[in-house]
């Protein structure tokens, strides 16, 4: 079936012969097999394939053209980034005659940077692939690289081409420990601090934030009715901009470096590991200290480590030699790993189209086969007005909402630690 979805696909864009175009084909699918079939269909004498990553550009797509048998057709590639190829002139970078592959297309589709490329070569036949398409981009890819076919995760589910994802939501408590968190503060000149639980220091940085931006709208507000002058307005919003960016930062490190996090995490993954002997697991955090307080240096995969050490830690984990990996954002797009089956999502944003290329790192088992996903959502116990206390949601569970908006949630399942109290000391 994935062959005769291939095929068809390789026959549709050779019949509509089109200058510049894009294929969305979710990730799993086989886009860089889609891709080497027409090159060999149009026979080009130079192909350049633009990709987002130096792991893509120096390893991925010379394994694919191996894996399938065309190394001799390789010879005629030219692999570069669009870090690099943004910055390519006419009259410098001659691509006359030349067939371009732009691989994973909306990581520079409408950027004020990485889309210059695509404005720079207007006559050079290319042909956007990616997985995912946001809402917002949807216009750009219509002016620059209208999409020929699309075949969403879904659709490929339905077709049984990829395996389905089984989602489980994992609900947990920030901590109450008092000296979890260390806050430092001046008093008459003098340095000095107190600690916190995650639990109080998230609630205060959470009313904080939400105060400042209360007071900001009631600004525009004013200035709306007549209140207080552009001026005026102008002077104070820059001043309560600053003061909101900083409250959300501190909000969200609270989340992003939570010791909660690690151990509700680790409890998920030991129990992964034990009751599944054969599972290889990743665990997607946003902060690389997170990533090694949760895994340790020897099963992490990011730039705060040597770049040797990470290096073999993924081999190793690709390999199956090593069952786990901690990683932040360098496996988000195009790289296969053989065998993963379970992923943990630690810590993330609300990225419709990060949490998309993730979970197609998990859609390339058999069809018949089911993946796991584990969303982590921490919640936290606010103090109310009369000094009692209801459990709500935090900021990354209303990110796991918007990141979840775009994906089709056939199978899930609940695990819920919270503790829900009365009253906190």
């Amino acid at each position: 079936m994935r062959d005769e979805a291939q095929d068809a696909i390789v026959e549709l864009y050779l019949e509509l012969d089109l200058l510049k175009s894009c294929g969305v084909l979710s990730t799993g699918f086989g886009k860089s097999k889609v891709a080497i079939e027409i090159i060999k269909r149009l026979n080009p004498k130079k192909v350049v394939i633009l990709v987002n990553s130096t792991i893509l550009r120096d390893e991925n797509w010379e394994a694919e053209f191996v894996t399938w048998r065309e190394e001799e057709l390789f010879s005629r590639v030219e692999l570069s980034t669009y870090q690099a190829a943004y910055k390519w002139k006419k009259d410098t970078v001659d691509l006359t005659d030349v067939f371009v592959i732009a691989d994973e297309c909306d990581f520079a589709a409408d950027t004020d940077e990485l889309s210059k490329f695509f404005y720079e070569y207007p006559d050079v036949r290319v042909l956007g692939l990616t997985g995912f398409i946001t809402a917002t981009k949807r216009l750009w890819f219509e002016q620059h690289l209208p999409v020929f076919t699309e075949l969403t995760a879904d659709m490929a589910q339905e077709m049984k081409i990829l395996n389905n994802l089984h989602f489980v939501f994992v609900k947990y408590d920030l901590s109450n420990n008092q000296k979890d968190i260390k806050v430092s503060y001046k008093s008459h000149g003098e340095q000095k601090f107190f600690t916190q639980s995650e639990n109080n220091a998230y609630d205060y940085a959470n009313k904080k934030a939400m105060y400042l931006i209360t007071q900001s709208a009631n600004l525009n507000l004013d200035y709306m009715q007549g209140k207080i002058t552009k001026a005026e307005l102008d002077s104070q919003i820059k001043s309560f901009e600053y003061k909101i960016r900083m409250a959300v930062a501190a909000r969200n490190d609270i989340l992003l470096l939570s010791k909660s996090s690690v151990a509700m995490t680790k409890r998920v993954l030991n129990h992964i590991l034990i009751t599944q002997p054969d599972s290889k697991v990743i665990i997607f955090s946003k902060r690389t200290d997170q990533s090694i307080a949760l895994c340790g240096e020897d099963y992490v995969y990011n730039g705060k480590i040597p770049k040797k050490k990470a290096k073999e830690n993924y081999d190793a984990f690709d390999k199956g030699t090593k069952r786990y990996l901690g990683v932040c954002d360098k496996v988000n797009r195009g790289v296969n790993i053989d065998g993963l089956d379970t992923g943990i999502l630690e810590t993330f944003y609300g990225s419709d189209t990060q949490a998309s290329q993730r979970f197609g790192r998990l859609m390339r088992l058999k069809p018949n086969q089911v993946a796991t996903v584990y969303i982590m959502l921490p919640y936290y116990m606010r103090r109310e007005v009369n000094n009692t206390y209801t459990l709500q949601e935090t900021q990354q569970v209303k990110w796991a909402r918007t990141m979840l908006g775009s994906t089709v949630i056939k199978s899930s399942t609940i695990w819920d630690y919270c503790v829900v109290k009365s009253k906190l000391k």
